[in-house]
């Protein structure tokens, strides 16, 4: 079995959605439900241990850690967006080039202990 990892995410109404991402990239994450990655983007980011997920939401009150069980193979990446609207995104994934004028596109580091996986099953 596949060792248990954590997802932020953050409430809105009934629903728990992506921590920053907004618009179509931002995905649902409603207990016992499988969420896989929209085609094209990084995948579904998680942290692999609890202390860097809180280490993240620190401050953050508005964010929330749920378990998560990966599937598929998880990867690491040096850079992720910075903004998290979707037209920074598109620009981003390279959807939208069009959009690229009106961002100063600057990627950065993902935080620490951060893993994309293309799917997850959410146990909690």
């Amino acid at each position: 079995m596949r060792k248990v990892k954590f997802k932020v995410v953050r409430e809105i109404g009934e629903r728990r959605v992506s921590a920053f991402a907004a618009g179509n990239y931002s995905l649902d994450y409603p207990k016992n439900s499988i969420v896989r990655t929209i085609e094209g983007t990084l995948g579904v980011a998680v942290f692999g241990r609890r202390s860097e997920a809180e280490k993240f939401c620190e401050r953050r009150l508005f964010l929330e850690i749920v378990r998560v069980l990966p599937i598929g193979r998880g990867r690491t990446v040096k850079k992720v967006s910075r903004h998290q609207n979707d037209s920074a995104l598109d620009v981003f994934y390279g959807s939208k080039e069009k959009n690229s004028i009106y961002y100063d596109f600057a990627p950065m580091s993902p935080p620490l202990g951060t893993m994309f996986y293309p799917a997850v099953k959410v146990i909690e």
